[in-house]
């Protein structure tokens, strides 16, 4: 979902805007002043600013300088009640996409960001510095997931290049962003993100190395690349076995250049910026094919890094599914609800083909649905469909015992928290007399 920010003071042009972008399924936040709007933007992402010209002390141009100082690709258009020119094409060289004149016309509006969104085809988003992104977090107590965080943490203090492999939905961009935020090479250094998956070559190389202006219809000035914007951080490639060969070719030379030249451009310009890609794809097997350069997959494997699908660490099941509960309650300001035994052997008993992007959309269903505090299998139709047929066929499929897996899991984040049981008790959301009970049980199991 796109989100985005209005800035108006006026409490019906303000109301208005918000109303109609809200039904067209925007996720709408609106604010009065530009300090409301700066502080709202350092805690949360938007994908557009829509924003009156100056009316208080604090000018248009201070929040277009932040926006483009701070969080560069979101875009920004102008609404203004007073007409200036100067002041409409004064923004429009800082940085805003478009500009509107007061009263707005919905139709107009719409169209407006229909344009700047239609344009938006690279999934882009660099992380706010003050979002928390720490390896040690990684949920998994699996030995393959500990093994994952082991080399995560080893290559977040070096500047090398890293590939990491995993299907769909098993977490490759968190993995990112914990090697880039736990070793941070060089302070404040920025994340970059984009997805490399069904993009045109032509666009795609617009995205990385920017533009001058005229390089193409539509090129009204230039523009940096992510490359320049990654500058002294690390750009993160998704799905770049997605890539033509074509393509790869030129990444080859900015990795071993160190410079890039923007599209329509004759100046080179230096980089210094630590690549982490990742694919779902064989890549080995398509170097053997030859559908993706042998060269640029060793410049980019420095080090390997490989997540393995959920359905090969089920133990992970249990920390996830408690992992997602306690985030759900907490964003909703409600309490936790809980997972009955019978509904746990369930979602155990599911490979889940998604991963864990699967399982945390199940919960998150649940959740919003159910009317039951204490969850049940019913409440994961597809994986308690599943679970059912799976009862009748002639597989004897290994279920790991809830009891084990929960016995691991408790002791984990016992020693995580220094074997603090009240600080534990709190953590899981249980009380401190629950987890006392379990504890004992535990012990007079060994």
């Amino acid at each position: 979902m796109k989100r985005i920010l209005i800035v108006d003071h006026e409490t019906e042009s303000r109301e208005s805007i918000k109303d109609l972008l809200a039904q067209e399924g925007y996720g709408v936040h609106a604010v009065t002043e530009y300090s409301e709007a700066i502080r709202e933007m350092k805690h949360h992402h938007y994908d557009l600013v829509v924003t009156e010209l100056a009316h208080s002390q604090v000018s248009s141009e201070d929040i277009l300088g932040w926006v483009k100082s701070n969080v560069p690709h979101t875009e920004v258009i102008v609404v203004t009640s007073h007409g200036s020119i100067d002041c409409v094409v004064k923004s429009i060289k800082m940085g805003a996409v478009d500009y509107m004149m007061k009263p707005v016309d919905k139709e107009v509006l719409r169209s407006k960001i229909d344009d700047v969104f239609k344009n938006d085809h690279a999934i882009v988003r660099p992380a706010h510095h003050n979002d928390v992104y720490n390896v040690h977090d990684i949920v998994g107590i699996s030995d393959a997931m500990q093994r994952v965080i082991e080399t995560a943490l080893k290559v977040s203090h070096i500047d090398c290049n890293v590939l990491i492999f995993g299907e769909s939905g098993t977490g490759k961009e968190l993995i990112a962003k914990a090697i880039h935020y736990h070793g941070q090479l060089k302070p404040d250094s920025p994340f970059v993100a984009i997805n490399c998956a069904a993009i045109p070559d032509h666009i795609l190389e617009s995205e990385l190395f920017g533009y001058a202006k005229g390089a193409f219809t539509g090129a009204l000035k230039d523009k940096k690349g992510l490359f320049e914007e990654a500058h002294t951080g690390t750009l993160f490639m998704d799905e770049i076995g997605d890539s033509t060969v074509q393509f790869q070719s030129k990444l080859l030379r900015v990795i071993e250049e160190k410079e890039i030249r923007r599209v329509g451009d004759t100046k080179h310009r230096k980089i210094d910026v630590r690549l982490i890609a990742a694919t779902n794809k064989n890549i080995p097997a398509m170097v053997q094919e030859g559908t993706f350069r042998a060269d640029l997959f060793y410049r980019l494997g420095v080090v390997d890094v490989r997540i393995p699908p959920l359905k090969e660490r089920k133990e992970d099941v249990y920390p996830l599914v408690n992992h997602f509960m306690h985030a759900i309650s907490e964003r909703l300001g409600t309490k936790a609800k809980v997972v009955s035994e019978e509904a746990m052997q369930v979602l155990l008993a599911y490979d889940w083909p998604g991963n864990v992007r699967e399982l945390q959309n199940a919960i998150e269903r649940a959740v919003a649905l159910s009317g039951n505090s204490i969850l049940q299998p019913e409440d994961f139709p597809f994986a308690y469909d599943t679970y059912q047929r799976s009862l009748f066929s002639d597989t004897d499929d290994e279920v790991i015992p809830l009891r084990e897996i929960e016995k691991r899991y408790l002791l984990k984040i016992m020693k995580k928290y220094s074997y603090n049981q009240k600080l534990v008790a709190k953590k899981l959301g249980i009380g401190y007399t629950t987890l006392w009970r379990k504890l004992k049980e535990i012990e007079n199991e060994t």
